[in-house]
């Protein structure tokens, strides 16, 4: 026979395997069984996701726990194992509802979310950092992004490459849609023009602007825009450290190809600039999938 372990020692080997089984097996191999953030009987919606930089990630969410949604975030580690309060942390649970969570990494462990808000009334931005630990790092509720008159809606956002974000919406203080940025430090200190600088105020309306850094503290944004009438376009403009914008003024034509192109998407290209695709709808019979690259 084998020889066998001494009970005091088996009961050890047994007791660290019972232990350590639920933190290797969270993450399924069975495409019917998935991990779960957040199970609290109520909607839990409009989830966005940002890496933790150590192999997991963190997640984020408008959930209507209290009557009215809120702002909610969890992490999960790489081995798939929840690392903060079961069914997630408030990010904001102010007065109001709080919609739309955008969110990007903050380069120490944690993330920057931002939202639309209606506290105010009308929906203005907010953001509010949290720690690799769960811990929110700014003003309880979050820190006032645009605070401008009518409704500021549609936030994304991407790292400043200090810990802060640049952050954009689309805004309607001038009766339009108009596409405005703002960046916000490490400490949730608003560093440009009290309530944002314009990166495009043209005619009629722009919308759903996204953003990527661009290498430099700045960014680059992109967005639809409906300048030329019913139809829309996809535009660009670059945005400097300090807030200025950098191309032409209302931002560069990405596509003005007949008929509608809008749901613009864009990732860099490692060259200061980006590349940017969208749905088109040039062939006037159904969508295509179009792309452009837009350099620095």
């Amino acid at each position: 026979m084998p020889p066998t372990l001494p009970r005091s020692i088996a009961c050890s080997v047994a007791l660290l395997l019972t232990l350590a089984g639920p933190a290797l097996a969270q993450w399924s191999s069975d495409p019917t069984v998935n991990l779960p953030i957040c199970t609290d009987p109520h909607n839990q919606v409009g989830v966005a996701i940002a890496s933790d930089g150590a192999g997991g990630a963190i997640f984020v969410w408008q959930d209507s726990r209290s009557g009215n949604n809120d702002i909610y975030a969890q992490r999960v580690d790489a081995t798939g194992v929840p690392k903060w309060t079961t069914n997630g942390i408030a990010v904001c649970a102010t007065a109001g509802d709080q919609l739309g969570p955008s969110i990007v990494a903050d380069g120490a462990g944690g993330a920057i979310v931002a939202w639309q808000d209606s506290r105010n009334g009308a929906y203005d931005i907010y953001a509010q950092r949290v720690s690799a630990t769960g811990s929110t790092q700014w003003t309880a509720g979050g820190v006032a992004v645009c605070l401008a008159a009518a409704a500021q809606e549609s936030p994304t956002l991407a790292s400043d490459g200090t810990g802060g974000a640049i952050i954009t919406w689309q805004d309607n203080r001038s009766g339009n849609f108009d596409v405005y940025a703002q960046r916000v430090s490490a400490a949730g200190v608003a560093q440009w023009t009290t309530d944002g600088v314009a990166l495009c105020t043209a005619p009629d309306y722009q919308a759903f602007p996204v953003i990527i850094p661009d290498g430099t503290g700045g960014a680059i944004v992109t967005w639809e825009d409906h300048r030329g009438g019913v139809t829309s376009d996809i535009y660009a403009q670059r945005v400097s450290a300090a807030g200025t914008p950098l191309w032409a003024t209302n931002g560069v034509a990405l596509c003005a190809a007949p008929d509608t192109q809008d749901s613009p998407t864009i990732v860099p290209d490692a060259a200061g600039g980006a590349i940017v695709t969208w749905e088109d709808f040039r062939s006037g019979t159904d969508y295509d999938v179009y792309a452009q690259r837009v350099d620095s």
